[in-house]
């Protein structure tokens, strides 16, 4: 009797689980939950999205990373992953930090400096990614997208807020 293979989504559930995983900790070590005034009360441009969007959001990009990354770890018998993942792993280092040091240094400017290295290491993260798997890459736009959307955003909250 052939073994039956657990279907693939099944397989992807721990990278997707760690990647979520990740996502809370930062959250939970920042304390994201707590009231935040210095952020809370300043003026936001008029593209800023209520509160609730963005834990919203991040759930689904947690869900698509950990996807981009099981489909870059299934290659790892015809490909080399070892430098993707390590690129990966360190973006993941800075989004675990990104509340953490945000919330306790409450300074707009680090905020949005945050948010550019996001960016940056996201871009690279998606590349590499997109090397290993067509199918990765294009898992990681929509996160892409949110990053560069919010730094868009975060740096007009910076201006707006800045004392001329």
């Amino acid at each position: 009797m052939k073994k039956q293979s657990s279907p693939t989504w099944l397989k992807a559930l721990p990278f997707v689980g760690g990647c979520m995983a990740i996502g809370f900790l930062g959250s939970f070590l920042g304390g994201a939950w707590k009231a935040q005034p210095w952020y809370d009360e300043s003026p936001k441009p008029p593209l800023w999205p209520p509160q609730w969007v963005f834990p919203t959001v991040w759930v689904g990009n947690y869900t698509l990373m950990g996807s981009a990354l099981f489909q870059v770890w299934q290659q790892q018998k015809s490909k080399s992953i070892a430098g993707p993942l390590t690129v990966f792993g360190l973006h993941l280092l800075h989004n675990v930090s990104f509340i953490p040091i945000v919330y306790r240094l409450k300074q707009k400017s680090v905020y949005v400096l945050m948010d550019i290295i996001g960016l940056g290491s996201g871009f690279v993260t998606t590349l590499l990614f997109a090397r290993v798997s067509k199918r990765a890459g294009l898992l990681m736009v929509p996160y892409l997208g949110w990053l560069g959307f919010t730094t868009f955003i975060k740096v007009a909250w910076w201006r707006m807020n800045t004392k001329k």
